[in-house]
């Protein structure tokens, strides 16, 4: 629990003021629309008008968030919400600096003819899904289902589901899902298991840091999260120019994109920070959907215990500005 926050007033003319900051952002995959908001942040100024100098890596396959995190190669982080709270105090302990991504995007992708229409068909069977810390909710869409299907690792690819080298693969509604119908198979053609159809729809994308540097610097903190916010904003309002700017992050870094993919992952990327049934404000975590996903873990198996949300996320008890 950091001591006085909630008496904290920011203003981001402060920090501004005293020079820009050196900050290292690790996201967790490549170049892609999944990570516009930070791009526009970026390239729109709003980092350094909170007087943030941001450096952005992309981190997969390979060493993840995380680990960038944890060796001390990154500042900030961005990870899904479950795996946050699994590693809240291993390897190092973490604070949530913001939460953008407010729902579910994760699913298992089936052939409908190999037999899979629903989750008990999966029992025996092959299926191939992300390690690490992307494999928690299929981990407890597993246990809740009493199954015990055959786990191939998943890497940066769907091409062993596109050979039927498995029957069922792991993808998010807003990127590998699309990837099979760009490689010309017809949504009538699968079995979708969606997450959050299950009661394990949790939010995602987060941001994350240490909460030693958290309290050490609340202020950078929340300069952060706010720029962030406005370049998800940005990314919103003009969405052609946004995809312009994901092509060339894309193609700069050697990552095949193209603009169909890239404005699909824009808009169900949107939709999930922006979700038209969220009333609350944008990036902030709230105590009850925090704890609904602690519990859904513990049920789960899948976690004994979490630390208070007031330790988890201390950024909430600030002052609004």
């Amino acid at each position: 629990m950091l001591a006085g926050l909630d008496k904290i007033a920011f203003a981001q003319g402060e920090v501004a003021g005293a020079g820009l900051s050196k900050v290292r952002v690790a996201l967790q995959w490549l170049p892609q629309s999944q990570f516009a908001g930070y791009y526009m942040a970026r390239d729109k100024g709003f980092y350094r008008e909170a007087g943030l100098d941001v450096e952005l890596i992309h981190t997969g396959p390979g060493p993840s968030a995380l680990d960038y995190l944890a060796q001390d190669k990154a500042d900030f982080a961005t990870l899904f919400l479950t795996d946050a709270i699994a590693y809240a105090r291993d390897p190092v302990p973490l604070a949530n600096v913001a939460q953008f991504v407010r729902r579910s995007n994760l699913m298992l992708v089936a052939w409908k003819d190999m037999g899979i229409e629903k989750p008990a068909d999966l029992n025996g069977r092959r299926v191939s899904h992300w390690q690490g810390t992307f494999s928690i909710a299929f981990t407890a869409f597993f246990r809740q289902h009493d199954i015990q299907p055959e786990i191939l690792p998943q890497h940066h690819s769907v091409n062993l589901f596109l050979r039927r080298g498995v029957t069922t693969c792991s993808a998010m509604l807003y990127n590998e899902y699309h990837r099979i119908y760009q490689a010309g198979i017809d949504y009538d053609k699968l079995t979708l298991f969606k997450m959050r159809d299950y009661g394990l729809g949790f939010p995602e994308d987060g941001l994350y840091t240490t909460a030693e540097r958290l309290e050490r610097n609340p202020k950078q903190c929340l300069a952060l999260r706010r720029a962030t916010i406005e370049g998800w904003d940005y990314a919103r309002r003009y969405p052609e120019e946004v995809i312009d700017a994901v092509l060339r992050e894309a193609h700069r870094s050697g990552v095949p994109a193209n603009r169909p993919h890239s404005q699909w992952m824009l808009e169900h990327i949107l939709e999930s920070i922006f979700p038209p049934d969220y009333k609350g404000e944008p990036g902030r975590l709230d105590e009850e959907t925090y704890r609904d996903t602690v519990d859904s873990l513990k049920a789960a198996e899948m976690i004994q215990s979490a630390p208070a949300f007031e330790e988890f996320a201390p950024i909430e008890t600030l002052e609004a500005p």
